[in-house]
């Protein structure tokens, strides 16, 4: 459990959030602490600095009467909350009168004067237990007489009082408690956000792994519907686009070994029929059977070897002779082996001196690919004109309401175009024109096409020779081009 992308995520992120809120809830405790103790000192200071002030106020109530009872009382109730009153002999410099709210919870309590300050000693009482306290004031005391003449000292001071501590601890108490559960609460907060943004991460990926076992058990029309961030939706597109690749490239496979079947069956059956008439002396014409026989035979051998070279093309494999051809001289050498040498229809606007870095066998087979495909689609009064330019910089196809490239031509190579007029081919037709076996016919009848490899083979042994291929077509004619390097 604890493997998983989510868990590890929301631990990691979740502590990582944990932690910067209780550091932030902590410095936040010590600094309010500090800046409340802060205050409390200041508080303390003024009152401390006030105190001569507020004991000559007092003084003349005191001068020549302390220290009475009454007089004591009187004076007290006078005085601010947590202050009290000390009269000290000024010779003994021991304590003569105390007086002040503050006080009642001391016990034992004495007092002196202690380099130019005031000394107090005491027990405090807290529950059950005491105290033993110890203050020093740096304050000035006022001079006054007391009763019996002697002269002494007044001191006002701050004192601690058990109800401000109550309630500068109820107040820190409070505080500690609105962070604690601010931290709970923020840390909470960091942990459902965190699992929201891990579960929105982690989703979309246990969909591509669960798409991804589809696929490797066969479902090739599995797909995922992207979502998640930039990433993870270019993941799933990017799986979107595998997967899509995979079930056309099985279609493919599923489509050449059908249409492999097919082109076997057919000269096969032919054979075993002729054969089978021979054998059984049914033929009139044994000689004229077996020339049958034969051209069966002349089939197969083409179709074996067009796989072949198709094969050989696919994997890179192709043997190659490259050298400067002169492409006059090879369209003339394929025009012949076509058996178009002297044909009506066959038009030639060939630009002088074109030199194709090419090799020779091969650029011929793919011209005569291309004669025989127009050959067979061009009426008797129809034209095939084969036309070869210099490719200029940003010179494409042209003139086609419909075509089908592999790339565009660039500067520093040949174009080749071989057209032919009374076919057309539609859109989805131009989009497979150079797949393995596609026929336009679809009855496949030997009379209306060949193999269905030679344009796929036109396709792979011109790539193979560093150019490219398209088809186009316009009204009633139909182009097929390819650009090689040239020398």
């Amino acid at each position: 459990m604890i493997s998983s992308l989510q868990t590890r995520l929301l631990l990691a992120v979740g502590a990582l959030a944990i932690a910067a809120v209780a550091a932030v809830a902590m410095a936040v405790r010590q600094g309010a602490r500090q800046e409340f103790l802060r205050f409390q000192d200041v508080e303390r200071r003024d009152v401390l600095a006030r105190g001569p002030d507020l004991a000559r106020t007092l003084v003349p109530d005191l001068d020549g009467r302390c220290c009475d009872a009454q007089v004591l009382r009187a004076v007290v109730s006078r005085l601010p909350a947590g202050v009290a009153l000390f009269v000290v002999d000024a010779t003994s410099g021991a304590s003569v009168a105390s007086a002040g709210a503050p006080l009642g919870r001391f016990e034992r309590l004495a007092a002196r004067r202690d380099r130019g300050g005031l000394a107090v000693d005491g027990v405090r009482r807290i529950g059950q237990a005491l105290q033993r306290v110890g203050l020093r004031f740096v304050i000035d005391g006022v001079p006054l007489r007391l009763a019996d003449r002697r002269a002494a000292f007044a001191y006002v001071v701050p004192f601690p009082d058990e109800g401000r501590d109550r309630n500068a601890a109820a107040f820190l108490g409070s505080l500690d408690r609105r962070l604690l559960a601010a931290t709970v609460l923020v840390g909470l907060l960091a942990l459902v956000v965190t699992w929201a943004l891990a579960r929105g991460i982690v989703r979309p990926l246990r969909e591509l792994r669960v798409a991804t076992a589809d696929l490797a058990r066969g479902h090739l029309s599995r797909r995922v519907a992207p979502a998640g961030s930039a990433e993870v939706t270019e993941l799933g597109r990017a799986f979107n686009a595998m997967a899509g690749e995979l079930e056309r490239q099985q279609e493919l496979r599923q489509s050449l070994v059908h249409d492999v079947a097919h082109e076997l069956r057919t000269p096969l059956t032919a054979l075993r029929c002729r054969l089978e008439t021979v054998m059984d002396g049914f033929s009139p014409d044994p000689a004229r059977a077996v020339q049958g026989l034969h051209d069966d035979v002349l089939h197969l051998g083409r179709l074996v070897d067009d796989l072949q070279d198709l094969a050989l093309a696919e994997a890179r494999e192709l043997r190659l002779d490259l050298a400067d051809v002169s492409l006059d001289e090879v369209v003339r050498s394929a025009i012949r082996v076509a058996g178009l040498d002297g044909d009506a229809r066959i038009h030639l606007a060939l630009e002088s001196g074109l030199t194709l870095r090419a090799d020779a066998l091969r650029l011929r087979q793919v011209l005569l690919n291309l004669l025989t495909n127009a050959a067979r689609h061009a009426p008797a009064n129809g034209e095939i004109l084969v036309r070869a330019v210099a490719a200029r910089a940003g010179e494409a196809p042209a003139g086609a309401t419909v075509s089908a490239a592999t790339a565009e031509p660039g500067a520093g190579a040949v174009i080749v175009e071989v057209r032919n007029t009374g076919s057309h081919l539609d859109a989805d037709q131009l989009a497979r024109v150079f797949d393995r076996f596609y026929r336009v016919d679809p009855s496949r009848q030997r009379t209306t096409g060949g193999t269905g490899l030679g344009l796929a083979i036109v396709k792979h042994l011109v790539e193979a020779q560093g150019g490219r291929v398209w088809a186009e077509s316009d009204g009633d004619c139909v182009k097929m081009g390819f650009s090689l390097p040239a020398a």
